[in-house]
């Protein structure tokens, strides 16, 4: 649910919301604001703002690298980084990128609105390097732009009217961001889902002695949900399931022909590839092998040097 909008204090921080960013008033100026957010899951923040006189910088209490893109209304607004500075051109609004790891200043002089998404860089599988270069060049392809612009007042829209489908829309609302920022880089995969497929084999490969390792924390460890995730590994032929307890299985396997690991028992070998105990892990070896995991062992034939 959306907090109510709030007049705007001396100071503030969004930070709690999971954007790093602290707004303060400009000297001077005529002072008000009012935001709203909505958490999305997978550490998806879709904040609604509208305000003047007001000044937003980096909040340097925030850890995880983290990335906005904000849709800003027309009027008498700057945001620089990286020594570039954006402001509005056009009568409609204008995407700008915040990478919160950096220092950047946003100022608004008269009355607008921002609508903007913060999740973190980790989720679209994106470099620094990436980054950099695309909030130059957010606007060289019109229509992506327009796209994400839109896309993101729809969102609030949806937020306002019908939040509980917004949880359905995390995903495509990742992936079109992370579109925008590969295309405004000049880094256009084939394929972008493969990299973050990939990036999931590796952290699967990892963590296989984790009992806790599971759809849904692989889902987590990547900032996705537990539906993107089984969409990714659907071209796999397998589900993801299946594979870890086959890469446990035969890595297992492959400890008990060792010769040097005879010590070991298989409840320790069980468990050192994820299994809790000793007799779900000889079930799912012998349906897997057609043998038990001391018989294999046993075999003088089936032994590795």
């Amino acid at each position: 649910m959306p907090r109510e909008p709030t007049p705007h204090p001396q100071r503030t921080s969004l930070c709690p919301a999971g954007v790093p960013v602290a707004i303060r008033p400009l000297p001077g100026a005529e002072r008000w604001a009012r935001v709203r957010y909505w958490d999305l899951g997978c550490a998806v923040v879709l904040v609604d703002g509208a305000g003047t006189g007001v000044a937003v910088g980096r909040d340097r209490r925030a850890g995880t690298p983290r990335l906005t893109v904000a849709a800003v209304g027309p009027g008498d607004w700057s945001f620089s980084q990286y020594g570039y500075t954006v402001t509005a051109v056009r009568p409609e609004p204008t995407l700008i990128l915040i990478d919160h790891t950096a220092p950047h200043d946003f100022r608004r002089r008269d009355v607008g609105t921002a609508v903007s998404i913060t999740l973190d860089r980790a989720a679209l599988g994106v470099s620094p390097a990436d980054v950099r270069d695309a909030a130059r060049h957010l606007r060289d392809d019109p229509a992506l732009h327009d796209l994400v612009r839109r896309s993101l007042v729809d969102l609030v829209e949806v937020a306002t009217q019908s939040p509980s489908v917004l949880a359905d829309l995390v995903d495509p609302a990742v992936d079109l961001v992370r579109a925008l920022i590969l295309g405004a880089a000049r880094r256009r995969p084939e394929d972008p889902r493969a990299e973050l497929l990939s990036r999931i084999r590796r952290h699967v490969d990892a963590n296989l002695g984790d009992p806790d390792l599971r759809p849904a924390t692989v889902a987590a460890a990547h900032h996705i949900s537990v539906r993107h995730l089984h969409s990714l590994w659907s071209t796999t032929g397998t589900t993801l399931g299946e594979h870890i307890t086959a890469q446990r299985l035969e890595r297992a396997r492959k400890m008990l022909l060792d010769r040097r690991n005879r010590h070991l028992t298989i409840l320790t070998v069980a468990q050192r590839h994820g299994f809790v105990d000793a007799t779900h892990f000889t079930r799912r070896f012998r349906e897997a092998y057609g043998v038990t995991p001391g018989r294999l062992r046993r075999a003088p034939s089936q032994r590795a040097p």
